[in-house]
């Protein structure tokens, strides 16, 4: 009986203490991040001292976003030791797409929350985010804004007419250009699925309401003709669930 309370007692502490991070789409992540890129860890050497992250020397294998790097920061250790539930480590020869920020140091930084994607892993299914970021460097969507934006209105009850709908592509990509109080002046179509559906989700985007955060506490308030990036993914049926339309990604 001891063993066992010890038992439980080390996975509630380990529970309690689990990284958390908050859901984040590709758009999301893109903008927010100041370096966007598929990147290959050639090296890495150990922490400084007192340091929680390491340095690792890389090789851009494509730039979407940001200035070239010969290097980045890893939040972990580069022993593989576990500091905190939050610390990653990622070995040489590890390819990847790298979502940076920059941290107070003037240092690139990636972390379990960064939203990194491995490529060294086979795909069970094809997954378009590789797609959208090229669009976006097609399109020359380079813009970062560490602004916190949240939808107050509930645009998906307005998807679940799609419920069952067959389309050719897994997502669609739009961009709104807000007024200086969050009023939506324009919605427009970057990569769509196609008329009628993208006449219907730009009306749908239209008139939804948002409120949002700035990096430095203010709120609901920022520049006029603001522009941000929202997505639409498309799922084909599984099991019971037939073919839907959905504003949160997770292939």
């Amino acid at each position: 009986m001891r063993n066992l309370y010890s038992i439980l007692f080390c996975f509630l502490t380990f529970s309690s203490f689990a990284c958390v991070c908050n859901p984040q789409t590709i758009t999301e992540k893109y903008i927010q991040s100041d370096f966007v890129g598929i990147v290959t860890i050639t090296k890495i050497y150990p922490n400084q001292k007192n340091s929680d992250s390491y340095r690792a020397d890389i090789k851009i294998n494509e730039l979407f976003k940001g200035v070239k790097l010969k290097s980045i920061y890893v939040r972990g250790r580069s022993d593989r030791d576990l500091g905190s539930s939050c610390d990653i480590f990622i070995p040489a020869n590890t390819k990847l797409v790298a979502y940076a920020y920059k941290n107070d140091k003037g240092f690139y930084e990636v972390g379990m929350c960064s939203g990194l994607l491995y490529l060294n892993k086979k795909q069970v299914k094809p997954n378009p985010e590789l797609e959208i970021l090229n669009k976006f460097k097609s399109e020359k969507i380079n813009f970062t804004d560490k602004t916190l934006y949240h939808e107050t209105s509930n645009s998906s009850l307005e998807l679940l007419k799609y419920k069952g709908i067959q389309l050719n592509k897994s997502y669609g990509i739009y961009e709104i250009t807000f007024a200086s109080n969050l009023e939506i002046k324009e919605v427009k179509e970057i990569s769509g699925f196609g008329n009628p559906v993208d006449e219907e989700l730009i009306a749908v985007l239209m008139n939804t309401k948002w409120s949002s955060k700035s990096s430095s506490g203010v709120k609901n308030e920022v520049s006029e003709n603001t522009k941000f990036i929202i997505g639409f993914y498309y799922y084909e049926a599984e099991k019971e669930n037939g073919n839907f339309i959905s504003e949160f990604y997770h292939y």
